[in-house]
């Protein structure tokens, strides 16, 4: 079982793009997310975070151009108040269903992910994140998880590729977070580190390779651990990005 506690409860679903502009239009105008903030990392890349009930969608925007993402998170769902369900596709190809609260058991944020192994994958969200059966999904804090199989699917692509490539955990203990996902499958990736006073951040694939990242944000959880900053170690993240198989130091 998890070993950690969500600072907040929905998944948060995470998008790379190289279409910034039109996909801020669809999610703002068309989905009705009201945008919450632009964070600058540098000239060519920057962080657009859109607001879900108890959550945030984040789109990781570069101006350099990407190749299309491989993933198995295929489908988003998203909690607004609809009559009834919508479905769309944002610019960037992913379809996105805009549903009623309590569609499918979906509260807040619902995610499709396929895998070759659907009881692999079970257990990992049972055992790593505290999941449990829900109308037809695996509930995840108050995320609806749908469990596709699909025995052709291969590990995803490195994480800096257009599309749905990612989803992410927001919990009080991101080191002790990162350890329980390990014990229960998930492979380490880009080890933790510091985001200024702002938050720790790591990165894992779950037991097929899908990608996830872990956060503890100071706001939400207290005074951060002094450990290695982003803002020192940036040629290791942007090689991460890139490749995905940075080693863990």
């Amino acid at each position: 079982m998890s070993t950690f506690t969500f600072a907040r409860r929905t998944l948060d679903p995470g998008l790379f793009s190289d279409n910034a502009d039109a996909m801020q239009r669809f999610y703002t105008d068309t989905v009705g997310l009201p945008l919450l903030e632009r964070l600058e990392h540098d000239d060519s890349y920057a962080e657009i975070f859109f607001e879900l009930p108890e959550g945030k969608l984040k789109i990781q925007a570069s101006t350099n151009p990407m190749e299309p993402a491989s993933s198995g998170y295929r489908e988003l769902y998203l909690a607004r108040d609809v009559s009834a369900p919508i479905t769309l596709r944002d610019p960037d190809g992913l379809t996105v269903h805009v549903v009623p609260p309590g569609y499918r058991g979906v509260t807040n944020v619902g995610v499709v992910c396929a895998v070759p192994d659907l009881e692999k994958q079970r257990a990992f969200l049972e055992r790593g994140m505290g999941g449990t059966a829900h109308e037809g999904g695996i509930r995840v804090g108050d995320t609806q998880i749908f469990l596709e199989h699909d025995p052709t699917i291969s590990a995803a692509s490195p994480p800096m590729r257009r599309g749905f490539t990612y989803i992410t955990l927001v919990v009080h203990e991101a080191e002790e977070c990162r350890d329980a996902l390990i014990a229960a499958g998930a492979t380490n990736s880009l080890r933790l580190m510091r985001l200024a006073d702002r938050c720790l951040f790591a990165w894992l694939r779950d037991p097929h390779g899908n990608w996830i990242e872990i956060l503890q944000y100071a706001y939400l959880s207290g005074e951060l651990p002094d450990i290695d900053r982003i803002a020192d170690n940036w040629d290791e993240v942007i090689a991460w990005r890139e490749t995905g198989d940075v080693p863990v130091t």
